[in-house]
């Protein structure tokens, strides 16, 4: 057996089981059971703090959205009950909802049965105001009709039930 051999066997394979070998000897001397265990105890531990402490950040988070919406609904509310308001005080608020809203199904009007046509470089722009418009009808619909909060959480849970969906990061 040459020098050539030696050198091939250690290396179609022998390297890997030696280092195999020595790291098994080692794991088993220098690390005791004991020590795993604490070692997996001390990461379990500090993986349900760091899961407590995103469970506080999310409930944080929820606390100030719902403090946001009901603080815009309560100025609204104050701003309707005053009686030293004028119309357009009072009325300022639904009448640029409907009119958005208005705008938006005239744009989807358009789109949908001519008037514009799709070929052109103005399509692209077109299309970006009407996703900007249909984003704030969004809002608006949840501000008058409820928060659609609960919804999104609804379908994260939806979509990691579809095999292979990635599912977004909140």
């Amino acid at each position: 057996m040459g020098i050539g051999s030696i050198v091939s066997g250690l290396f179609s394979g022998g390297v890997s089981n030696i280092i195999e070998v020595v790291g098994t000897a080692i794991d088993k001397n220098v690390t005791s059971d004991e020590e795993r265990l604490e070692l997996e105890n001390e990461h379990d531990r500090a993986e349900m703090s760091h899961v407590r402490e995103m469970r506080t950040l999310d409930v944080e988070e929820t606390k100030i959205f719902l403090g946001d919406v009901d603080s815009a609904r309560e100025h609204q509310s104050r701003v309707q009950e005053t009686e030293n308001a004028g119309w357009l005080a009072k009325n300022i608020q639904p009448a640029l909802a409907l009119v958005l809203i208005a705008l938006t199904f005239s744009m989807f009007g358009r789109v949908l049965f001519g008037g514009i046509t799709m070929n052109s470089h103005e399509s692209t722009i077109i299309m970006m105001i009407l996703g900007a418009l249909v984003t704030i009808v969004t809002q608006i619909v949840s501000y008058y009709f409820g928060a659609s909060r609960d919804n999104t959480a609804k379908d994260l849970k939806m979509s990691a039930m579809i095999p292979g969906k990635k599912q977004a990061g909140r």
